[in-house]
């Protein structure tokens, strides 16, 4: 009988290559998504430090208009941080997704392989079963032939 040979071993191998490269995606959203949760906190501390700090402040009118205006930077800067920090966790929950979805394609068809291989192993077993079979009846009908008994 012939050797084993998985008749969708190219598929598998392609979809192993874009596990592969889901999973590595995967890894990057996440380390540029805890990248945006850093830079949000960083970016809210400096705000909120810079309020306290300008409370505590009490100088002339145009003290106060330009503490106002760093202010106003700042929060728009932790706006800016929160907005960029959904977009990575957006983008990690994609690439989640398409590493799920690329992982389950690879254990489908390595559950077909599994199921292929085990089909060929009792086919492979049936044969030489059959074989030994034919041996052993081969065996009694020479016997038979040459004047012995057959059982």
């Amino acid at each position: 009988m012939k050797r084993y040979v998985f008749s969708l071993h190219r598929v598998l191998r392609v979809r192993a290559t874009q596990e592969t490269v889901a999973r590595q995606a995967l890894r990057s959203a996440a380390e540029h998504a805890a990248h945006a949760d850093e830079d949000y906190d960083l970016k809210l501390r400096n705000y909120e430090a810079n309020v306290a700090s300008a409370a505590s402040l009490r100088g002339t009118v145009l003290n106060m208009l330009a503490m106002r205006d760093v202010a106003t930077l700042r929060a728009q800067a932790v706006v800016d941080a929160d907005r960029q920090r959904a977009d990575a966790h957006d983008q990690l929950d994609a690439a989640h997704d398409n590493w799920a979805e690329a992982k389950q394609k690879v254990g489908a068809l390595e559950s077909l392989d599994e199921r292929q291989r085990a089909q060929h192993r009792v086919e492979l077993e049936a044969a030489e079963q059959a074989e030994a079979d034919d041996i052993v009846t081969g065996r009694r009908l020479r016997r038979g032939a040459d004047g012995g008994e057959v059982s």
